[in-house]
C-alpha cells in the first residue's frame, strides 16, 4: 500500500465512523519479528507468519466478527543447540501469539466490544491446534508434555481470552470510533486494568493516543485518504514488577525450564525462588492505518518492548526484547 502525506489538508479534525457491514470479508497476513539484545543472541528477522480471514455477519446483539481459516507457520529453523523443551515452548508461544488474539467477537453496530462468542468452543479450537504440533516436538517426553499442559492451563482460560480480544479490538476499532480527533493532538489517560495472567489488584496503565497524520491512499471504502492512529501504553513499573513476581513465585521454575534452562531439584522440590525480578519495564505501541470514514484497516503494527533485570537460579541476568507484529489487510470483494 503506497501512501504519502496530504499537502494543505482542509480540516485538522474528524470523527471516524464504524462501517463494517455484514457480508464483508477481509484477508489478513501477519508477520512476527523477534529482536533480542543484552545477554542474548540477536534474533532479528521474520520468525513466523499467520494468515486468516475476518468475516462480518449479523448477530442478535449487533455484529459477529469471525476469524476463519487461521494458519500459522514458523519461517525459521531452530538452532541446533536449542533443547527439545525450549523448541516446544517456541512452537506453543508462536501459535498462542496468533490464536489467542483471534476468537470470534460480538460487537455493537457502533463498533463497541461486547464479548467473545463461544469461549468454550474457542478454547477447544486453540488446544486442538496446538497440542498435536507441540506433542510431536516433545517426542513423548513426559516432563515436556506436563509443561505443555501447565502452559495451556494458565494461558488458555476465559479471562485471558476475553482480555486479549478486547485489547485487539480496541487497537483496530474501539479506541478510535465515534471520537473527534485532531491531527497531531495526543490524548493521555491513566487507567486501572486487571492482569488476567496474575491474580491480584488491577495495574495502573498510562495510555497516550492520537492521530499522527492523514495520507493519500486507496482507502478500502473507495476514498483517497487514510488516517494513521497511534496508541502507546505503559504499566506502572512498580505494579508491573509486583505482578511479574507473583507469576514468577508460582511458575518461575517452569518458565526457566521452558526456556531450556536446567533447573536443579532444590528449585523444584524445596520451594526455593528460581526467578526474581529487580526491575521490569514494558511498553506496547500500536500504529494503525485505516480508512477514516469506516475504520476498515489497511495496515497494523503492534510493537512490544520488554526490559528488566533480576536473578534466575542464583545468577544475575538482564534482558531487552522487542517483538513486532505487522498485519496487512486486503479486500477480495470491491468495496
Amino acid at each position: 500500500m503506497l501512501a504519502c502525506p496530504i499537502a494543505g489538508q482542509q480540516s485538522n479534525t474528524f470523527t471516524p465512523g464504524f462501517k463494517w457491514e455484514p457480508g464483508l470479508r477481509i484477508e489478513a497476513t501477519e508477520s512476527r519479528v523477534g529482536v533480542l539484545y543484552e545477554g542474548a543472541t540477536s534474533d532479528s528477522g521474520r520468525v513466523s507468519t499467520a494468515t486468516y480471514a475476518i468475516v462480518v455477519s449479523e448477530h442478535p446483539d449487533g455484529l459477529l466478527i469471525s476469524h476463519e481459516d487461521i494458519r500459522v507457520e514458523r519461517t525459521r529453523d531452530f538452532p541446533d543447540e536449542l533443547p527439545p523443551i525450549a523448541r516446544v515452548n517456541e512452537v506453543v508461544s508462536d501459535n498462542l501469539k496468533y490464536w489467542m488474539r483471534l476468537p470470534n467477537l460480538v460487537v455493537t453496530g457502533d463498533g463497541e466490544f461486547i464479548r467473545v462468542d463461544d469461549i468454550a468452543g474457542f478454547q477447544f479450537r486453540v488446544e486442538a491446534s496446538i497440542r498435536p504440533v507441540a506433542s510431536a516436538r516433545a517426542g513423548g517426553d513426559p516432563e515436556i508434555v506436563g509443561l505443555l499442559e501447565e502452559m495451556l492451563a494458565v494461558v488458555v482460560n476465559e479471562q485471558v481470552i476475553e482480555s486479549l480480544a478486547a485489547d485487539r479490538w480496541s487497537s483496530l476499532v474501539d479506541k478510535w470510533a465515534g471520537t473527534e480527533w485532531e491531527i497531531g493532538q495526543v490524548f493521555g489517560a491513566d487507567i486501572e486494568y486487571p492482569n488476567p495472567l496474575v491474580p491480584g489488584p488491577p495495574i495502573m496503565y498510562t495510555i497516550n493516543a492520537g492521530v499522527t497524520q492523514r495520507l493519500q491512499c486507496q482507502a478500502p471504502s473507495g476514498g483517497l485518504t487514510c488516517a494513521v492512529f497511534v496508541m502507546v501504553s505503559r504499566p506502572a513499573d512498580a505494579a508491573l514488577g509486583q505482578a511479574a513476581q507473583v507469576l514468577a513465585d508460582s511458575l518461575g521454575a517452569q518458565l526457566l525450564a521452558a526456556a531450556g534452562q536446567e533447573v536443579p531439584a532444590e528449585y523444584l522440590d524445596d520451594g526455593a525462588n528460581a526467578l526474581t525480578f529487580d526491575e521490569l519495564r514494558l511498553e506496547t505501541r500500536v500504529e494503525l492505518m485505516a480508512d477514516p470514514e469506516s475504520l476498515l484497516p489497511v495496515w497494523l503494527e503492534e510493537r512490544q518492548t520488554r526490559a528488566g533485570r533480576g536473578i534466575g537460579l542464583g545468577e544475575p541476568f538482564s534482558f531487552f526484547t522487542e517483538e513486532i507484529l505487522t498485519t496487512e489487510f486486503s479486500y477480495p470483494q470491491p468495496r
